[in-house]
């Protein structure tokens, strides 16, 4: 038993240390989804603009365009000032990876308070974005979020 364990650790510490010889990290990155909604839900506008490239294109919601880290982190600082973030959350329904390159789809939901009259506001959506994996990180080159369609009528 004692030598079936140790003989599993080294199989294991071997593996490890190949990964990282080859370049990988051991452990899975974060994506920039992950990166964004972690960033969100702490308010925190600097590590938000931080999950996109420096040359990153970016759709805010019925919102305008915008190129670049600096005018994404702008946009953001300008959506900090006028809500609270309560609960930020992307429902990823589909992914493909090309080595280093990474397009995602699906769903976003902000709940939020305004900071104009205290009320609550709540932001659905959708999304389309294209990440790539540079230095070990997963970060956003395109991101197109939409509001969500209108309910249907009944």
């Amino acid at each position: 038993m004692r030598m079936t364990r140790k003989v599993g650790l080294l199989v294991v510490a071997g593996l490890l240390s190949f990964a990282v010889q080859a370049g990988e990290s051991p452990m899975r990155a974060m994506s920039a989804g992950e990166c964004w909604t972690k960033a969100m839900n702490v308010g925190d506008v600097n590590a938000v603009a931080a999950c996109y490239l420096p040359d990153a294109v970016m759709w805010f919601p019925g919102g305008r365009m915008v190129k670049g880290r600096e005018a994404t982190r702008k946009g953001y600082a300008d959506y900090f000032a006028a809500y609270t973030i309560k609960d930020a959350r992307l429902d990823d329904m589909g992914h493909v990876d090309a080595h280093d390159a990474r397009t995602t789809w699906g769903t976003f939901k902000i709940e939020m308070v305004s900071r104009g009259d205290g009320k609550p506001v709540t932001e659905r959506g959708r999304f389309t974005d294209v990440s790539r994996k540079v230095d070990g990180h997963w970060m956003y080159a395109v991101d197109h979020a939409s509001d969500g369609p209108a309910p249907a009528a009944h």
